[in-house]
């Protein structure tokens, strides 16, 4: 019961929090790329603060020596919209590749493209998918992180899923090494849904992925890496290996 009302009161607060912070913020906007960036990590670490103190959930960071300063793919396990935040908070120069469909989204959406995120068109075929591998390579030539989610959609903590090929065709089109991420999010901020689970979520930076991998070579790998160091399934890792 606490636990829902608690929720609740999150989602409230990430909504206020939204609608006053954009808002108000709007002539940053005119002020060009880097300051619509900085007013973002603002609301990411507002919204990490506020989701620590109404729900109790936290975080700790592993493997902070591996975090990109310069130019980079990242590629996360994607399990709520918890690490969207906060890879968004931790990366010095983030960059999220967005569907064309959040962008559309009142306030959200304003703020979207102008803080440098690429916007793709899922269903604007192989055109779509060079302009975003351009971009993205653009991104990562200019010193920037761009942020990728292999599975392509959310997965459930304890589940696992096909890795889509998109983050290949960036890592080869930039020729840049990736810096894997794992975590386990979806135990504590859950999907679909509301619920916000206590407890401390742990995000871990692996060593980065050299670059130069064939396209299969380093899907096996991204997957390899991030499923074995994923929290969630840290049991059946283990269990596998014994």
């Amino acid at each position: 019961m606490l636990t829902g009302v608690r929720s609740l009161a999150f989602m409230a607060f990430m909504v206020l929090t939204t609608l006053v912070l954009a808002t108000l913020s709007l002539p940053v906007l005119l002020l060009g790329q880097d300051m619509v960036r900085s007013v973002a990590k603002i609301w990411t670490r507002v919204i990490l603060s506020g989701l620590k103190i109404i729900t109790g959930i936290s975080h700790r960071i592993e493997g902070a020596e591996n975090i990109p300063e310069g130019g980079a793919l990242v590629a996360a396990n994607h399990q709520s919209m918890w690490e969207t935040i906060a890879l968004y908070d931790i990366l010095p120069r983030p960059v999220v590749i967005l569907r064309k469909e959040l962008a559309r989204i009142p306030i959200y959406g304003w703020w979207a493209k102008p803080s440098g995120n690429i916007v793709v068109d899922r269903d604007g075929g192989a055109k779509a998918l060079r302009a975003m591998r351009t971009a993205a390579r653009e991104k990562i030539a200019a010193g920037e992180q761009v942020v990728v989610f292999p599975e392509g959609t959310r997965i459930a903590a304890g589940a696992t899923a096909k890795f889509h090929s998109g983050v290949a065709g960036i890592y080869n089109a930039a020729e840049t090494p990736c810096t894997p991420v794992a975590h386990d999010s979806g135990a504590f901020w859950r999907f679909p849904g509301i619920m916000k689970i206590p407890g401390e979520i742990t995000l871990r930076f692996l060593p980065p992925i050299e670059s130069g991998l064939g396209r299969h070579t380093f899907l096996d790998a991204l997957k390899s890496r991030i499923e074995q160091a994923r929290p969630d399934l840290q049991d059946d890792n283990q269990e596998s290996r014994g």
